[in-house]
């Protein structure tokens, strides 16, 4: 292999520029372990909160904002829809929700947007059934502070 005197400079630059893609590749990748309990810890709290319940009652196709979700929980928190729209945000960038932003008034050309957020096929295994059932309970159990705690006993 040719030393980088023997390289030309343009062959410089593109190994140079190969280099930095994959460096900026591994450390994405890297970041997102370092986030990857992120995840589950928002699924939680959206199955806890009743998300999944509340968008499904609103019936099929039903897209509503986190001020609309918020109201239908127990919560007094008046941030409670900013706060919900952070962890809304996170399910759907991993698609287990969609989310469609559009005006307020549902006008696609006015200034001031919202998102609302619809169910997406995998959501309704987190929907509770008519029977009671879903994936919820599994997701509270794998979450559960006594089992994350076993991660973190040594081997004796």
């Amino acid at each position: 292999m040719a030393t980088p005197l023997e390289i030309g400079n343009d062959q410089k630059i593109l190994l140079d520029n190969e280099y930095r893609k994959e460096e900026e590749e591994n450390f994405s990748y890297a970041m997102q372990l370092v986030f990857s309990s992120v995840l589950p810890m928002s699924l939680q709290s959206a199955f806890e909160l009743g998300v999944f319940d509340i968008i499904a009652k609103a019936g099929e196709g039903a897209r509503l904002s986190p001020a609309e979700i918020a109201a239908q929980m127990p919560a007094n928190n008046p941030e409670a829809p900013a706060m919900l729209d952070r962890i809304l945000r996170v399910l759907a960038s991993h698609s287990i929700l969609r989310c469609s932003v559009v005006g307020e008034n549902g006008d696609k050309d006015e200034s001031n947007f919202q998102r609302l957020y619809s169910l997406n096929p995998v959501s309704k295994y987190f929907v509770t059934n008519e029977d009671g059932v879903s994936l919820g309970p599994l997701l509270a159990l794998v979450q559960d502070k006594i089992f994350l705690e076993s991660w973190f006993k040594p081997l004796t």
